[in-house]
């Protein structure tokens, strides 16, 4: 295992961002990239991070090293993770986004059905967050959706029953609310991507994982109610690709095997190391971890962190070496 002489300090940033350490200007640092520094034993260091692109306010926050061991940081949007061989790489998170403007009220989409013998009009607008308009011949109202930033309006027809359909976007993520011929929610359910399918209603979300997989969930309509039946795991938007070198190989082996992919994990492996070891028994080697990702000195695409959370925005991460033949993963070992 690399043993660093002294204990190294690496400083990330997700914004274009001047590094200063103790008054002391280090340099910059680009997202993607890094900058290092080494440092004694036991000390404090005041890393200050002052974007040069974009909105946010110059950070400062207090790394403290104790015979060699970090102190976990303060602060909200600052994240530590201590590497094998005396490495501590901190990293300043995105500024939060700056509040939006005041925005003129819009309509955003409107939908007229037949609704028994009245005739019902949706209008979803916005008006300092998302909102929904319900009239009916004699009467209206209208609710509150929350935060967004577009919808659309639809009918959907199931088990004979017709109802109106709600979508909701805002960031990343989607929002159906279901109603019936009494406006009562009926289904509400939030997702990545939300879909309304002959049979059924999908929510899609994307596991995270380097080769992107995705989780689909669905709803179908029986004995007067949505039900949810069991989740299914794969690629439902995107098609699967072999990895194309040994970086990306390392990690989809590593996320399979976090995430149970028995036969996509064996995939990875050449047939002589699938005999020596069960499933299981990879499994139990490599251990729990949330993520992993390369050291950032590596470029061989051989080695590999599991970095594994210990509390608030402290991680500490494991090292693990691989060889490869044939583009197939022939051997593993911690390092």
């Amino acid at each position: 295992m690399y043993q660093s002489p002294v204990p190294l300090i690496v400083i990330r940033s997700a914004t274009h961002s001047l590094i200063e350490v103790n008054g002391q200007i280090l340099g910059e640092c680009l997202p993607g990239s890094h900058v290092a520094m080494p440092a004694g034993d036991t000390g404090d260091y005041y890393i200050s991070s002052t974007p040069l692109e974009g909105a946010g306010w110059p950070t400062t926050r207090k790394l403290s090293l104790k015979q060699g061991a970090a102190l976990p940081p303060k602060g909200d949007n600052v994240e530590l993770c201590s590497w094998p061989g005396g490495v501590y790489e901190v990293c300043f998170c995105a500024a939060s986004p700056a509040a939006p403007l005041a925005d003129f009220p819009r309509q955003l989409d409107q939908l007229s059905f037949s609704c028994g013998r009245t005739r019902r009009t949706l209008t979803l607008y916005y008006e300092g967050g998302l909102r929904l308009l319900m009239e009916d011949e004699n009467k209206s109202s209208c609710i509150s959706l929350g935060p967004g930033d577009y919808g659309t309006l639809a009918l959907y027809t199931a088990g004979g029953r017709q109802f109106a359909a709600v979508i909701t976007h805002e960031g990343s993520v989607s929002h159906l609310l279901m109603l019936d011929i009494n406006a009562e929610a009926v289904l509400e359910i939030s997702a990545a991507a939300v879909f309304l399918e002959q049979d059924c209603i999908a929510a899609i979300d994307d596991l995270g994982t380097v080769m992107g997989h995705q989780r689909r969930r669905k709803f179908i309509y029986s004995a007067g109610e949505f039900s949810a039946v069991r989740p299914e795991t794969g690629f439902f938007t995107r098609e699967y690709v072999f990895p194309k070198n040994n970086g990306l190989l390392v990690r989809a082996f590593a996320e399979a095997v976090r995430e149970g992919f028995r036969e996509e994990a064996l995939s990875y492996l050449t047939e002589d190391l699938k005999r020596e070891f069960h499933f299981d028994e990879i499994r139990h080697f490599l251990g729990n971890f949330q993520s992993c990702r390369p050291p950032l000195s590596d470029k061989s695409g051989a080695l590999l962190g599991l970095i594994t959370s210990e509390g608030s925005r402290v991680s500490s991460a494991r090292l693990y070496e691989f060889k490869f033949e044939n583009g197939l993963i022939s051997d593993i070992a911690e390092v």
